[in-house]
């Protein structure tokens, strides 16, 4: 059985290694949890202690990991240093992608992603009309700037006044960082344990960037997360993330909702397919090779 727990660490506490298990300890209580059963563990806030073999165990495992400051918001990630058998040929093949390649995937990208944030106003009864005229003028590289144009008009329509900021209290800008983070350090461990160097992306290349090719990669989840939030904050009239929020951010990975390859499936299971089949388009040096997710609405008002 393949790992499925996500673990939240929000007290004081130590975490250390026994008989291949992870120990939480704290002033009044310990946990014994079986290591092979996380899929997922954040760290939120600093009063917590951990030993160097705990952090190797959950890279060797192929744990993601995320590490918050005391406002929740992600700080660090931790991924698994190329767990995949073959990692120096799928380096090789990452390495020798071409520019037209790079250029047309990320137009593709763009256009999975516009479509989707159209599909999610769309669905919400909001006003999308311009979002078809920037989907059309999406290009090779995206050289006229439809994602921005697109990503503008979209967060105007989907929250009143909101600024998108990664550092913001706005409850909105939260839980929307919150699921990001969950998303991108899914992405960033399904890609190392495909032998890939998140580091190096398609088109993001910070240089002080460890995750360029996650962020490429996660692109067009973002829309279906930001639905999923929606709804979650329309639920939930609170003006600060709570653990009760942030519990049903969680729970939105394992909710079949996702429609990905004929199938219906989780985010979580879903991550772990794309990049099979990202990997394969690369092997194929075919950037339409690669299919993109889309959400069902009505499965996901069955499970919210």
């Amino acid at each position: 059985m393949g790992a499925w727990k996500t673990v939240r660490i929000t007290k004081p506490c130590t975490i250390k290694i026994k008989n291949s298990n992870l120990l939480v300890k704290d002033n009044a209580n310990e946990f014994i949890l079986p290591i092979k059963d996380i899929d997922l563990i954040i760290f939120e806030g600093n009063q917590f202690t951990i030993t160097a073999k705990a952090l190797v165990a959950l890279s060797k495992n192929k744990i993601a990991t995320i590490f918050c400051d005391n406002s929740y918001l992600p700080t660090a990630i931790l991924h698994p240093y190329h767990q995949s058998s073959l990692a120096t040929k799928t380096l090789k093949m990452q390495l020798s992608v071409t520019q037209d390649f790079a250029n047309t995937l990320w137009q593709q990208i763009i256009k999975a992603k516009i479509n989707l944030q159209k599909e999610v106003l769309k669905v919400l009864n909001k006003e999308y009309d311009k979002l078809e005229k920037y989907f059309l003028q999406v290009h090779k590289a995206d050289k006229y700037g439809a994602e921005a144009k697109s990503a503008k008009y979209y967060w105007n329509k989907l929250f009143n006044k909101l600024i998108r900021e990664p550092h913001s209290f706005d409850i909105r800008n939260q839980a929307l960082n919150y699921a990001y983070a969950i998303i991108r350090s899914m992405i960033t461990r399904d890609l190392s344990a495909a032998g890939f160097l998140p580091a190096i992306g398609i088109w993001h290349n910070n240089i002080y960037n460890a995750f360029n090719l996650a962020d490429d990669l996660m692109e067009p989840f973002r829309p279906i997360l930001d639905i999923a939030v929606y709804k979650i904050l329309d639920n939930n009239k609170v003006d600060f993330i709570n653990p009760k929020i942030k519990k049903e951010i969680i729970k939105i990975f394992d909710l079949e909702y996702i429609e990905y390859e004929k199938g219906l499936t989780s985010i979580r299971n879903c991550s772990k397919l794309y990049i099979k089949i990202f990997k394969k388009s690369i092997e194929k040096k075919d950037p339409m090779f690669l299919s993109y997710p889309m959400f069902n609405i009505k499965k996901l008002n069955e499970c919210l």
